[in-house]
């Protein structure tokens, strides 16, 4: 019976060990990339995994007008955080990343859900989405080039087209894009 116990309080110190060490610590988005992720990062889930420690990341693949593009997707549980692409012409390292998380702020200033209006510091060079995009402001942060906000909201506009300004303002962040490179 002893041993029994004994052999139970080790498995269960091993376990909670083991699930301590793999502990994901929260994520922030800088001007660098997305915790120790960036272009430096090798485009591999290995090299992804050992940039984001406590993390799941898998590679699947998305497609865009029917053709499929490899990514990796990084999750904490069940919900993804971001997903990651391949640098273009460089393709063994990072080259992108997209924030898919309300629970990752940009710079501590940004993150999903927050309102065009209520931004620090007003994006940029804003233009209109385009075919699966259509509907969406696509802007350059206004202090980091290679950081994009890209807001959505209630517009139904023609494609190619921004909504004015004050149907702009009540847009929400749907997604934060990091680029090894200037947008």
């Amino acid at each position: 019976m002893r041993l029994k116990l004994g052999l139970a309080a080790v498995s269960l110190m091993i376990a909670t060990s083991a699930c301590g060490a793999e502990e994901a610590s929260p994520l922030k988005l800088t001007e660098n990339g997305l915790g120790d992720l960036g272009g430096g990062t090798a485009y591999s889930v290995e090299g992804v995994s050992e940039a984001l420690p406590g993390y799941a990341v898998t590679a699947e693949n998305y497609y865009a007008e029917g053709d499929p593009y490899p990514m990796i997707v990084v999750r904490d549980g069940g919900a993804v955080i971001a997903e990651v692409l391949p640098r273009f012409e460089m393709e063994e390292f990072v080259g992108s990343i997209v924030v898919k998380s309300e629970d990752v702020m940009f710079d501590d200033r940004v993150s999903l859900g927050m309102k065009y209006a209520d931004l620090i510091v007003a994006p940029t060079d804003c233009v209109a989405g385009m075919e699966e995009r259509s509907g969406l402001a696509l802007c350059r942060d206004g202090k980091v080039p290679h950081v994009g906000i890209i807001f959505g909201g209630d517009y139904a506009g023609p494609d190619g087209a921004l909504p004015p300004a004050e149907i702009l303002s009540t847009f929400t962040v749907q997604e934060i894009t990091w680029s090894s490179g200037v947008l």
